[in-house]
């Protein structure tokens, strides 16, 4: 296991991918101090360090959203104020920042950052937008309406990667839908139906 310091030296050396990302996702994840080191290293000055390091939280977060939940917040901040022109950095964060957010009010916001990634230029930033307001309005009731939308403009604006993700944001939410208890309203309307 990488101790935390040599976290950042990690991410700056050799090739980058996805096997590597997951490599140093699992490496990362069960160490509260390299977890702490690398929400560290998203806030340093290099770029590129910024967006492997935003890809192995990403990678964490596919797993289990636990070890980064403390940071939600921190992470939440700075997905507002990364440049625009580090849009893998902002893709990555978007999904990490939807799935860390665990009270209502962190997915509030998180909804309201989905929203702004939405209007990006960049196609992975919208990408990650969609997919993370799927995320979000399965444990949020109040933005199922804004998830519709976005999803409904994906799915007729969006490119073939954004309409996939799209579907899945909307399957997701109908599969929550369907595992919601109903309200006393629900109950005695489909009883008067029957």
């Amino acid at each position: 296991m990488p101790k935390p310091e040599g976290i950042a030296h990690s991410l700056r050396e050799g090739g980058w991918g996805l096997e590597r990302a997951r490599y140093v996702a699992r490496e990362v994840e069960a160490d509260r101090r390299a977890v702490r080191a690398l929400v560290e290293t998203l806030f340093g000055d290099d770029a590129e360090t910024r967006k492997r390091a935003g890809d192995v939280a990403r990678r964490i977060t596919e797993r289990d959203a636990a070890p980064l939940e403390r940071y939600a917040d921190e992470l939440a901040g700075l997905l507002a104020e990364v440049p625009l022109e580090e849009s893998r950095t902002r893709w990555h964060l978007g999904l990490v920042v939807a799935r860390t957010a665990h009270t209502r009010e962190q997915r509030l916001r998180a909804g309201r950052l989905m929203e702004l990634l939405m209007e990006d230029e960049s196609n992975v930033a919208r990408c990650s937008a969609v997919e993370g307001i799927g995320l979000l309005a399965t444990g949020e009731v109040s933005l199922r309406e804004i998830a519709e939308e976005m999803i409904a403009k994906a799915l007729q604006e969006g490119t073939k990667a954004m309409k996939c993700r799209a579907r899945e944001a909307k399957r997701r939410i109908e599969k929550a839908d369907r595992k919601q208890p109903k309200s006393n309203h629900e109950w005695k309307r489909m009883a008067g139906s029957n």
